[in-house]
């Protein structure tokens, strides 16, 4: 029996499959849930008697910037929690470390750790269609392992992978291309932009001073419209799919 309270979901899913892992897992857990979207929640939380699952994209072998400005709201009170890292198929960095770092700093008792793999958000040649069912299938077994470990009162430190200093925040070099022939004027960019980059009076327009390529954009764009564009993101795209093709598996520490 698994005494808490509520599972509680926090998530950074700009394409919507780290928030599909992380229902995954919550799946596994019959109680009743609360959920946090990183995308648009900027309070201070405190978790206590509760689980919590934690899962969070890389952004070029770091934790988006703006994830980690909110995570660093929420507090725990060694409060259990399950990390789900969430990366394109590429190399993931030093981001399972700073966010497991983060993490303890804020009194969270780390039971288990997935690094999951997805189709790339930018370049969707890497992992097209994952998670697939063979991840889905690791994904449910890992659950069941962390319900046997949280069963059994187990505690230990879980060591990830990474290193510190963490490696330097990286925004790609290319832009995000607005097709105004296809874009409608129904400004559900600007209203979910994380970082505020689009403005309601020019919605084909974005800042790229704000914007850190997230793929929110393009992703909640009904019509097609918004896009990743120019030579520089052909460039990175072909030396992507030159270097990280081949599939990559998802990892698991308890």
């Amino acid at each position: 029996m698994l005494n808490f309270e509520k599972l509680s979901k926090v998530y950074f899913s700009p394409s919507g499959t780290t928030e599909k892992i992380v229902n995954e897992v919550a799946k596994n857990f019959n109680m009743n849930r609360e959920n946090y979207d990183l995308l648009s929640f900027d309070e201070e939380k405190t978790f206590s008697d509760e689980l919590v699952i934690f899962g969070i994209p890389v952004f070029d072998g770091r934790i988006p910037k703006l994830a980690c400005k909110r995570l660093s709201k929420m507090k725990g009170n060694n409060t259990k929690a399950i990390v789900i890292l969430n990366y394109g198929n590429m190399d993931y960095g030093d981001a399972l470390l700073e966010l497991t770092d983060l993490l303890k700093e804020n009194d969270f008792q780390i039971v288990g750790v997935a690094t999951t793999v997805s189709q790339n958000s930018l370049f969707s040649q890497l992992g097209r269609n994952r998670p697939d069912e063979k991840d889905m299938e690791k994904i449910n077994e890992f659950s069941k392992n962390v319900i046997e470990k949280l069963k059994n009162n187990e505690e230990n430190e879980i060591f990830v992978s990474g290193y510190k200093p963490y490696s330097a925040y990286r925004t790609p070099p290319f832009s995000v291309n607005c097709d105004e022939d296809l874009c409608v004027e129904c400004l559900d960019c600007v209203y979910t932009c994380p970082e505020e980059a689009i403005m309601e009076n020019t919605p084909t327009m974005t800042n790229i001073d704000d914007c850190t390529r997230c793929s929110t954009c393009i992703n909640v764009c009904s019509e097609g419209a918004r896009s990743f564009s120019g030579d520089a993101y052909s460039q990175e795209m072909e030396s992507a799919v030159e270097n990280y093709l081949d599939r990559q598996e998802a990892q698991f520490y308890f």
